[in-house]
């Protein structure tokens, strides 16, 4: 079954290799979670940054995540998750398969998969992926050039996931949120959605207000 409304499977927070590279970071990132208390999922990404540095960044949050009800996940770099220990992971095209991230990783942890095809998503969900991180759907600056799927897209996605949460990602502003539910996405993945707005922490609350409004997304389509 979907998780409950208040899961933190419901606003996934990413970084990228500029967010990780700021100086005011943690300052900010620890801002983020006091702000998404019990309903975020905090993602340490950053394509081109060292392992060491994901690592040490991953570190300084893991505490303040489990304080604040959240879950940390290691984009990418399952060797990093474990150094850590009792972190689930993010897999993309480049990561190692679900199922020998699964292998390495202590038991019951979570696993989240993107995908970017109705036959990817079923492939993942049929593997056990934990949820799905669905996208592009809208224009994004993360990926210039590419165009958008959109919501028709995101709701085959969700079909072909089954019982397995969607988040959408790609251009996800907060006024968005509310078409990505009708579409039958659980939650969102936002990146510059936080870390671009000039008060990051106030943006985190605008999503959660917009995502457990209404009823369950996927309610009707079950």
């Amino acid at each position: 079954m979907p998780p409950a409304a208040g899961s933190t499977l419901r606003l996934h927070v990413v970084t990228d290799d500029e967010t990780l590279a700021r100086e005011d970071f943690v300052r900010v990132a620890l801002r983020v979670l006091e702000a998404g208390a019990g309903h975020l999922t905090f993602h340490v990404r950053g394509p081109r940054t060292s392992g060491r540095r994901i690592y040490e960044a991953a570190r300084e949050l893991v505490a303040n995540v489990e304080a604040s009800g959240g879950t940390l996940l290691i984009n990418d770099r399952v060797d990093v998750a474990m150094a850590i220990g009792s972190v689930g992971v993010h897999l993309g095209r480049r990561s190692l398969p679900l199922a020998v991230a699964r292998g390495l990783l202590e038991e019951g942890l979570p696993i989240g998969v993107s995908c970017h095809s109705s036959e990817s998503a079923r492939d993942a969900a049929s593997a056990g992926a934990t949820y799905l991180l669905a996208g592009n759907v809208l224009a994004s600056a993360s990926h210039p050039g590419v165009p958008a799927r959109g919501m028709a897209w995101l709701a085959d996605m969700v079909t072909a996931a089954g019982e397995t949460p969607v988040a959408a990602i790609g251009g996800i502003r907060p006024a968005d949120v509310a078409e990505t539910r009708s579409a039958g996405a659980f939650g969102v993945a936002v990146l510059r959605g936080v870390w671009a707005s000039p008060d990051p922490a106030a943006a985190v609350v605008e999503y959660i207000q917009g995502l457990n409004t209404g009823d369950e997304p996927n309610e009707e389509r079950k």
